[in-house]
């Protein structure tokens, strides 16, 4: 049992309901702490709870309704409509602005689905997207589809600035299960594999959602400890406080923990918290990313040449499922690569066997065979391909699924006078730059196990070897001064990654009607 502590009302000035927020898997104790929350003698606050149960049945609604919770005026919503985070979370919208105008409670807890990302659910609340909720609002009001007396209540809601106006969210809070965190790591599943009523073409990742979650919690909770050892839980903790430096990380029996950990915290903001994620800060040298807790460590690697795609591909196929957004000229089927080459297969014969890298399963052990890249937890950074000179790439990682995707230009691709105004955004601009080529740079963050053992000087090893050697460098550096560079870098360098649509800066594509959809490889 946490020690019993006694909640003053929400110092609540501005008049306007504090909310918190809970988040992690089926499983990893939402509806637990609940009931903790609920039950417990000591807030003497008047709780609103929204449940969010993304199955047919209402199971949670139904197990706290069967505690004795109405003698404190507590007040439990159930909501049928399925996930909080899809689009405009309008459920969520109407049952938050009734309990804020109602005035009947004085505190709100939002458990969200295991599915949900906490990120899409605090934009709501956040005074930066009010603008944005006002236009969609106008927009809704509009609308001639649909149920219009539903649409006018929420489209009022919107138009007022959304949430932020009659709410502020207090404290974003992650539950995860320590039995399950590192496992969640170590496992190619994607959603729909755990879970039958997440929709098919949800192709989201077990382990990327968990890295979301976490990623962007102000406090997390890590539940269960009595079913680990004790290096286990510091294991978990490190990993933690690599992927959030700036988060309360508190340890759990039972989600059983003083409430003041979670209630009334006032922690939240949507800048910090989209600021806060571990690989970003060790990017910004906000911390010292050549450190090591309970044999978690972290490092940047950066380089100043590009990666040779041909090589970089070899390195990465057997070893993650590797995600990437194809992109399809309109009218045309859309052709799926298959095998490693990047290239369409057409025989009907084979199969997984013949083709591991096309079965998850197997790049995971694969993974986890690896002496380099089996440790590694998460990483995530910016890359530079030799064929694809004017855009950065994302290199996005977490477990075995790596998301590599086209972002936007290099900043020395952009025209000064398209920079932003500020003078130290400016300024933080031009410290990116180096040389003849301006920006363009390799910049990635690691985090993973045995990096002081050993695993940094493998990952670097790696890494360098992809990169174009001193022959290669001069040859694709007298391509670039050519007229017809990109015709020349591609003869020059083998690409079988999936295009990127290039964006430029006065509102139009480069690359003209095309649709996209994420695709494994």
């Amino acid at each position: 049992m946490a020690p019993a502590t006694t909640l003053e009302p929400p110092k609540n000035t501005d008049g306007r309901l504090p909310v918190t927020l809970l988040s992690g898997f089926l499983g990893s104790g939402k509806t637990t702490l609940l009931e903790n929350i609920l039950t417990s003698p000591d807030h003497g606050l008047r709780i609103g709870v929204i449940v969010n149960d993304v199955g047919a049945l209402n199971i949670d609604a139904a197990l706290l309704s069967s505690h004795d919770v109405t003698r404190k005026e507590e007040q439990v919503v159930a909501m049928q409509n399925g996930c909080i985070c899809c689009t405009l979370r309008g459920d969520l919208l109407e049952e938050v602005a009734r309990l804020a105008e109602g005035k009947q409670v004085e505190y709100l807890v939002i458990e969200s689905s295991g599915v949900s990302e906490p990120m899409q659910v605090a934009e709501t609340f956040s005074e930066e997207f009010a603008d944005m909720h006002v236009a969609a609002g106008h927009d809704l009001e509009a609308e001639e589809q649909g149920d219009r007396e539903a649409n006018k209540k929420l489209a009022e809601i919107l138009k007022s600035g959304g949430l932020s106006k009659v709410a502020r969210l207090d404290t974003c809070v992650t539950l995860v299960d320590a039995v399950n965190f590192m496992q969640d790591f170590a496992t190619a599943d994607f959603l729909v594999d755990r879970q039958a009523d997440v929709p098919q073409e949800d192709d989201r990742n077990i382990s990327d959602l968990q890295v979301d979650q976490v990623e962007f919690a102000d406090v997390v909770v890590v539940n269960k400890c009595d079913l680990v050892s004790k290096d286990e839980i510091n294991r978990i903790k490190g990993v933690v406080r690599k992927l959030n430096p700036g988060a309360k990380v508190v340890g759990t029996v039972r989600s059983r923990l003083k409430l003041t950990e979670i209630l009334d915290t006032r922690l939240f903001s949507y800048e910090k918290a989209a600021l806060s994620a571990g690989w970003l800060k060790s990017l910004n040298e906000e911390i010292n990313p050549e450190t090591e807790e309970y044999g978690i460590g972290t490092f940047v690697y950066r380089a100043r040449r590009p990666f040779h795609p041909a090589r970089l591909w070899d390195m990465i196929k057997d070893v993650f499922v590797v995600i990437q957004t194809e992109f399809q000229v309109e009218g045309e089927d859309m052709d799926v690569d298959q095998d490693e080459g990047g290239e369409s297969d057409n025989d009907d014969d084979t199969d997984m066997e013949d083709q591991p890298q096309l079965d998850p399963k197997a790049r995971l052990a694969s993974k986890m065979a690896d002496e380099t890249f089996g440790p590694l937890l998460r990483s995530k950074g910016s890359l530079w391909l030799a064929t694809r000179p004017k855009m950065y790439g994302e290199w996005s990682q977490a477990g075995v699924m790596l998301t590599i995707s086209g972002q936007d230009l290099w900043r020395c691709e952009i025209p000064e006078d398209e920079w932003p105004s500020d003078p130290e955004t400016r300024k933080a601009i031009t410290r990116d730059f180096d040389g003849r080529w301006g920006d363009r740079r390799q910049e990635l963050v690691f985090i993973g196990q045995q990096m002081r053992k050993g695993g940094e000087e493998r990952l670097r090893k790696a890494l360098d070897a992809c990169l174009l050697n001193d022959d290669e460098f001069r040859q694709w550096e007298d391509a670039m001064e050519s007229d017809d560079f990109r015709e020349r870098l591609d003869d020059l360098f083998e690409d079988g990654f999936e295009d990127w649509i290039e964006t430029s800066h006065e509102g139009h594509d480069h690359a003209n009607d095309h649709t996209h959809g994420d695709h494994r490889h």
